[in-house]
């Protein structure tokens, strides 16, 4: 369960932030204090140029900021992208299944995922992904998170 104090927390921040990285850090620090992460990143879809778009990364030398991949056709997409849900990963193979670069995650450790839907008018407009040790997350977990990723909707949304 999430605080009423860590929400109002969050708030403060966002209503007092001058900078978008303020508010990606401030996610990062509410993540971790939820739950330790290795690794803790946030994409925005873009659905005119079929893109996902790295917008904040806490380990550049892995994944770095500005990166970008096509938006893919998966089971993990359908279920994040299309419906909405997250996806809760709790091992090795469920990292390789749903990530091409694996290798480089298990290098750091990284075993299990959560990744984050965050929502805009009954569409994925991204998502935050918090990768950890091996079972570390639960569907309950990403249940938890999702109130943040809802605050945080603005960050996502693409702007002209």
């Amino acid at each position: 369960m999430i605080a009423h104090d860590d929400i109002r927390a969050f708030l403060a921040v966002l209503t007092k932030a001058t900078s978008e990285k303020a508010i990606f850090s401030a996610l990062e620090e509410h993540s971790a204090g939820l739950h330790a992460h290795l690794l803790f990143t946030c994409l925005r879809f873009d659905y005119d140029d079929l893109v996902m778009s790295r917008l904040y990364s806490n380990r550049e030398d892995v994944s770095p900021t500005g990166g970008s991949k096509p938006l893919p056709s998966s089971p993990w997409a359908e279920r994040l992208i299309l419906e909405g849900r997250s996806y809760v990963g709790r091992s090795r193979q469920d990292i390789k299944d749903v990530f091409f670069d694996h290798e480089a995650l298990w290098a750091i450790g990284c075993e299990s995922v959560m990744n984050i839907p965050v929502r805009w008018l009954d569409r994925t407009v991204g998502s935050i992904n918090i990768l950890g040790r091996a079972a570390q997350f639960e569907e309950e977990t990403a249940s938890r998170f999702s109130v943040y990723a809802q605050l945080a909707v603005p960050l996502f949304l693409k702007t002209v």
